[in-house]
């Protein structure tokens, strides 16, 4: 924006001198000639006065060249001034006698542009001597060279254009300050804008610049206030809500306390205490909006080791064959490990809701020639209904829509991505992935 301003003024600056100066240029040098023309002409007029007067006198001889000489020497022999007497001796300065002569000794005065300059004819009518009443013409001629008709316009063109540069400058110069003065707070407007999408809250701009510019920007401090606001509150009742499940979670361990069953006691605490690591992880996830990722990392072979056998016990009951199977070797990926956990846990819940008892399912982990480790979920049973089950609150199978959202969220945040496919069997598909970390030195 700040160059376009400065090239529109540049232009409109530039047509407006062009326009102003060029008549002024032109203006300058008729002056010049104007002025030349006008001495000259005074000049021969002069002379011409002077011829007369000699001429009215008795026995004066007009075509006497010592008599014109004499003429012109009481004016100083003027340069460029001759005198073509009715014989067409040239007295003065000589010059080749041209056409306009004939037309100046017709009575007629006038000025004629020549390819040296310009000549300014001026007739004397005189008589041939005193016992005659006839009359011939003596014809006084001033000169103007080319040189004396420019005198002074070229450096007057050179004023009158550094004065259109000038002009320019200081325009492009004021549209450039003024373009700044708009551009700036735009351009702060913009980062405040990419800072408040990276998640700092906190990101407000100084309301500068023109009236409407410096509203948007009081506008986008009101808009990052309320937004900071609202996820603060949102927050703030996630961790009140978890807070809250810490209740019933004591409860129902000291149920599993008085169970007789030692077995299914402590298998219950287990999940007690992972339902626990959950809360405590929305608690800490809720206090710290923006946690600090780095070195969290997990090798994805050993969560899924853990996490498999886990929901077998479930799948053995069902009567469903499971298969779990990694690569050789960790893949260690930039997520922590109850992450992780998560998008195992919530990914083999779908199967295990939405379809059938004895419907088999697989759990792999694999390194991609990419150098990506990818998590691989699918089963056997009917696929998604829909290709949208990625979008929050859309589900085929009547369940919330929260879950594959949950999934997606997470991944996306650690720098991964998921895919829906389907499997080979028709049933679902879903590719986790995420860049392995090379293991340091």
């Amino acid at each position: 924006m700040r160059r376009r301003l400065a090239l529109v003024s540049l232009a409109v600056v530039a047509l407006v001198v062009v326009s102003l100066l060029l008549p002024l240029a032109v203006l300058v040098r008729n002056q010049a000639q104007d002025r030349a023309l006008s001495r000259a002409e005074r000049e021969a007029k002069s002379i011409a006065a002077a011829v007369a007067v000699l001429s009215s006198g008795p026995e004066v001889d007009t075509d006497d060249p010592a008599l014109i000489q004499t003429v012109l020497d009481s004016f100083g022999s003027p340069d460029g001034i001759s005198v073509i007497l009715p014989s067409t001796e040239v007295i003065g300065e000589q010059f080749s006698v041209g056409v306009n002569l004939d037309r100046a000794r017709s009575g007629s005065a006038f000025t004629a542009r020549i390819s040296s300059g310009a000549e300014v004819l001026v007739p004397v009518l005189v008589s041939d001597g005193p016992a005659s009443s006839s009359s011939t013409a003596v014809v006084v001629r001033a000169f103007v060279p080319n040189e004396e008709l420019t005198r002074g316009v070229i450096v007057a063109w050179f004023m009158l254009g550094g004065l259109g540069v000038f002009l320019i400058l200081v325009a492009v110069w004021a549209a450039d300050r003024f373009g700044r003065s708009v551009v700036r707070p735009v351009t702060a407007l913009s980062e405040a804008a990419h800072r408040l999408g990276r998640g700092e809250l906190d990101s407000r701009v100084d309301p500068d610049g023109p009236e409407e510019i410096a509203e948007v920007g009081k506008a986008f401090n009101t808009l990052a206030r309320q937004l900071g606001d609202l996820l603060s509150a949102e927050r703030e009742s996630l961790a009140d809500l978890s807070h809250r499940l810490r209740t019933p979670l004591a409860a129902l361990r000291l149920q599993a306390g008085t169970l007789s069953n030692q077995e299914e006691a402590a298998a219950i605490l287990v999940d007690i205490e992972a339902l626990e690591g959950a809360v405590d992880f929305l608690i800490e996830q809720a206090r710290a909006p923006d946690p600090d990722r780095t070195g969290r990392r997990c090798d994805m072979s050993a969560v899924v080791r853990h996490r498999g056998p886990f929901w077998k016990v479930l799948a053995d009951e069902q009567g469903r064959a499971t298969t779990i199977r990694t690569s050789g070797g960790s893949l260690l990926v930039g997520i922590a490990a109850d992450e992780l956990g998560v998008i195992i846990d919530t990914l083999l819940e779908n199967v295990f809701a939405h379809t059938p008892a004895g419907t088999s399912y697989s759990v792999t982990a694999h390194r991609t020639p990419r150098g990506e480790a990818v998590l691989v979920i699918e089963d056997d049973g009917p696929g998604f209904s829909q290709g949208d089950v990625m979008e929050r609150g859309v589900s085929g199978a009547g369940g919330t829509g929260l879950g594959l959202d949950i999934v997606r969220r997470t991944v996306e945040r650690h720098d991964g991505a998921v895919r829906i496919r389907h499997a080979v069997s028709g049933g679902a598909r879903v590719e986790v992935s995420f860049p392995i970390i090379a293991t340091p030195l």
